[in-house]
């Protein structure tokens, strides 16, 4: 393959391109909302400096992730992310042609999903032949101990085959050495507790990897440069080793083959070939193991006829969900209620690709309040918030969503700077207060009940006009959930979402018993 010569890799039009690419899902970051501010003269500088042949990476950002161990995840800033934008869909045109066909990391239309099918795959056809048994590796602390010299002598070594243009030829090669120099650790920003720091192994710090050893994790680059890096290992290993049913995802990679000591034979050259010609190292432990047992490999226990998810997964989302379970009464706002969302999605879609029917069936009764806030649809797999009726276009079509899905619960909501309660609501609070209804009905409900006025909006629910209410209810056992206001929807009404649930007692005719020390 050759690069087309009109392409200009430092072009405006190019830059651009690559911001776009960019700020795909980041653009509510603060750092992209900063360089937007002055995106052009941002775009500007750095192709410029580019051009000029004196870009040089800005400070990263560094902070720890717990899950599901601690390690150092490092943040490019925006300018240099766009530059990697700009750097890696070219490399990619080179590469993709040579990459074998079961590599599946940060690749399009590859990914974990389908990396989990195709060895089951692999599982099944071995199955069919009468049975076989696979071999997983990985490489020990791969990012860190990655030689970024030899990295850069093996992309140099396509870009000389490739490339026929001089001038892209020396701007690929310049813009790859200017961001394989240097450890960005040396002079990152270190963001969070320095507690989180020290959790962190000193051999996966990437501080402590050297002058010339690791990648960023969290880079795109990074994730890119991992798969040219590994190529060889691959390569060796198809054409090589001649093994027909192996598949790589990163570092994480199986071998599979109807003969167990084939497979252990395998396993060694493989330790010498990592070694020798990558200065890598192979993780302690791997055995090849027969099928039933079962690989765990992304996420999943795969074997021949299923798949399940693993524990580890399992185990995180019953965490996640507790924590905010421990909040009781349950508060959220509508940040943490998009940001439950967000997770139930994503460990539903990973349940999806499992046999996992029981598993979802045990979540859902484990935490019931989760069906307060959310409707799960199976078919579809899709999540709808019941905290907001989106679509609403009044007041009484956002008060009958609410009562709708929690018909057991009172509905207290915040119309303007007021809390009311409407229709049966209404009255069965009235009468169980020994109130009066509002002598003027709030069209078009045919009871209302004001509780309280003058409220701030949005209204909090510490606020103290309302602890004595919310004291009443609880101590009653009364359930009930608090609507408030933020903000407007698109159609100009008033945006009203669950700020609060309480569970109680089934909402009948007949409320239980309440003393009321306050005058309400």
């Amino acid at each position: 393959m050759v690069m087309p010569a009109e392409c200009e890799l430092f072009s405006l039009q190019a830059f651009w391109q690559a911001y776009e690419n960019c700020r795909r899902r980041k653009r509510g970051s603060r750092d992209a909302q900063r360089y937007d501010m002055q995106l052009f003269d941002n775009l500007l500088a750095t192709q410029q400096q580019c051009q000029q042949w004196q870009y040089t990476p800005s400070t990263s950002y560094c902070f720890v992730v717990k899950k599901p161990k601690a390690r150092e995840i490092h943040a490019a800033a925006f300018a240099d992310r766009v530059v990697h934008h700009l750097l890696v869909p070219q490399l990619e045109r080179l590469y993709e042609p040579i990459w074998i066909y079961d590599l599946y990391s940060n690749r399009k239309e590859k990914g974990t999903h389908k990396a989990v099918e195709r060895l089951q795959h692999f599982m099944r056809s071995l199955q069919a032949q009468g049975g076989g048994w696979f071999l997983q590796l990985d490489i020990a602390n791969f990012f860190n101990t990655i030689h970024r010299r030899r990295l850069y002598a093996l992309v140099e070594r396509q870009l000389q085959r490739r490339v026929d243009e001089p001038v892209l030829r020396q701007q690929l090669l310049w813009l790859t050495r200017t961001l394989l120099t240097g450890n960005p650790a040396y002079h990152a920003h270190y963001r969070g507790a320095l507690a989180a720091y020290a959790q962190v192994p000193k051999h996966k710090r990437l501080s402590e990897a050297g002058e010339e050893r690791g990648l960023p994790i969290g880079n795109l680059t990074s994730q890119f440069f991992a798969n040219v890096y590994l190529n060889e290992l691959d390569q060796y290993i198809k054409h090589q080793l001649k093994c027909r049913y192996y598949l790589r995802f990163v570092d994480d990679f199986v071998l599979l083959h109807p003969d167990r000591q084939q497979l252990l034979e395998w396993q060694v050259v493989i330790e010498q070939f990592v070694h020798q010609r990558l200065g890598l190292a192979l993780k302690h432990g791997a055995t090849a193991k027969p099928l039933r047992d079962g690989a765990d490999f992304l996420g999943y226990i795969v074997r021949p006829n299923y798949r399940l998810v693993r524990r580890r997964v399992v185990g995180n989302w019953r965490e996640k969900l507790q924590q905010l379970e421990a909040r009781q009464p349950l508060q959220f706002n509508l940040a943490q209620l998009e940001s439950l969302r967000s997770v139930m999605a994503s460990y539903l879609g990973h349940c999806r690709h499992a046999n996992s029917y029981h598993l979802q069936q045990r979540i859902w009764q484990r935490f019931p309040w989760l069906r307060y806030l959310l409707a799960y649809d199976e078919r579809g797999a899709k999540l709808y918030p019941r905290w907001q009726a989106s679509k609403a276009l009044s007041l009484k079509q956002q008060w009958h969503f609410v009562a709708r899905q929690t018909p057991r619960f009172l509905v207290l909501m915040q119309v303007g700077n007021t809390l009311q309660l409407f229709n049966r609501h209404a009255r069965l609070l009235a009468n169980r207060l020994h109130r009066s209804l509002d002598s003027e009905t709030r069209p078009p409900f045919n009871a209302t009940l004001t509780l309280l006025t003058r409220l701030p909006e949005p209204l909090e629910p510490e606020h103290p006009k309302l602890m004595p209410i919310r004291y009443l209810l609880e101590q009653a056992g009364i359930g009930y959930r608090l609507v408030v206001e933020a903000g407007y929807l698109r159609c100009g009404l008033k945006r009203r979402y669950t700020r609060l649930i309480h569970p109680g007692i089934p909402l009948t005719e007949q409320l239980p018993p309440v003393s009321t020390p306050w005058s309400l």
